[in-house]
C-alpha cells in the first residue's frame, strides 16, 4: 500500500494511551543525521550534525550528551568524533572509494508526564501519573565517496533500523527505493513516511507515504532529486506497567538521489 501525503500526517494504531500522553497535539521528537556532503571526493573528511525535533531538515540539534553510539562502517575504517556540543567530523579523510553507512542511538530513556509536568524518569515512585514511555531513537546516513558505489543493506544492530536494499547512487527521479524495516531485529510491519529537504517546513509533514508487508519490506517512491529522510515508529507495551507504559521505537534514515 502506497500512496502521496501532501498534508500533515497522523500517527497509525495509536492506542489510548499514547494519545493522552501526545495530546495538546504534541509529537514525539525524533533525530535524523544531517551530512554536509552525502557524495564527497575521496580524500574528505565527514562532517555532519543530528538533527532533533519535528520539522526535517530545519528543527534543533541533537547535542553531544544525548548520544549513546556512532560509528561509520564502509571499505575503510575511520572513527567519527564530536568536535563541538552538535558538530561531528571522522578523525581520518575518506580515502577508499565506495559505501558507507553512518549510524547513531540516542541514548534510550524513560519520560513520564504527570499532572505537575514532565519527568525524565519512569513512573514508579511518582504521583498524579498520566502516563510514561521509555523511547529507543535510532538514525542512519547513507554516504558515497568518490566514484565508488556498494552494497548498503547491512544490519548494524539497532533496536529498530531501516535497511536500503538498493544504493541512491543507483536511483532517479521516479524509481522506487526499496527498504526493509527491522524492529527489534524482526520485520515491521507498519507504516513509513518519507520527505525531502524542502518539500515543507512544517511539524510531521511527508511527501510519501508506504505500508511495509509481513517481511518487513516496502518501497518509497523518489518524486524528487535531493536529500530524502525515511521514517518509521513503533510502539508496544512496557514489559512492566508499574515502571512504564509504553516502550517505542523511531528509526530514521537520510540519503541523497542526485
Amino acid at each position: 500500500m502506497e500512496k502521496n501525503i501532501t498534508k500533515k500526517t497522523c500517527l497509525f494504531g495509536i492506542s489510548i494511551i499514547c494519545m493522552i500522553f501526545f495530546s495538546a497535539p504534541v509529537y514525539a521528537h525524533y533525530p535524523w543525521i544531517n551530512l554536509s556532503d552525502y557524495t564527497p571526493e575521496t580524500g574528505s573528511a565527514l562532517e555532519m550534525t543530528i538533527g532533533w525535533g519535528h520539522k526535517y531538515p530545519l528543527a534543533g540539534f541533537l547535542k553531544k550528551s544525548a548520544v549513546e553510539t556512532l560509528e561509520i562502517t564502509g571499505p575503510e575504517k575511520s572513527n567519527l568524533k564530536f568536535i563541538s556540543d552538535m558538530e561531528i567530523k571522522s578523525q581520518e579523510s575518506i580515502s577508499t572509494p565506495g559505501a558507507y553507512v553512518v549510524a547513531a542511538t540516542r541514548k534510550a530513556g524513560f519520560y513520564t508526564k504527570t499532572a505537575q509536568g514532565g519527568k525524565q524518569a519512569s513512573k514508579e515512585n511518582l504521583k498524579n501519573v498520566i502516563a510514561c514511555s521509555f523511547s529507543h531513537m535510532c538514525m542512519k546516513a547513507i554516504v558515497n565517496a568518490g566514484d565508488g558505489k556498494g552494497k548498503v543493506d547491512n544490519v548494524i544492530g539497532h533496536p529498530m533500523e531501516i535497511l536500503p536494499l538498493k544504493n541512491p547512487v543507483d536511483l532517479n527521479t521516479g524509481d522506487y527505493m526499496p527498504i526493509r524495516v527491522l524492529c527489534n531485529g524482526k520485520p515491521f510491519n507498519g507504516y513509513v513516511f518519507a520527505t525531502y529537504a524542502g518539500f515543507s517546513t512544517e511539524k510531521e509533514t511527508f511527501a510519501y507515504a508506504a505500508k511495509t508487508d509481513k517481511k518487513g519490506n516496502g518501497k518509497i517512491r523518489i518524486l524528487k532529486p535531493g536529500v530524502w529522510m525515511i521514517k518509521a515508529s513503533q510502539e508496544q507495551h512496557y514489559p512492566d506497567e508499574k515502571v512504564c507504559d509504553i516502550e517505542s521505537f523511531i528509526a530514521t534514515l537520510t540519503f541523497e538521489v542526485n
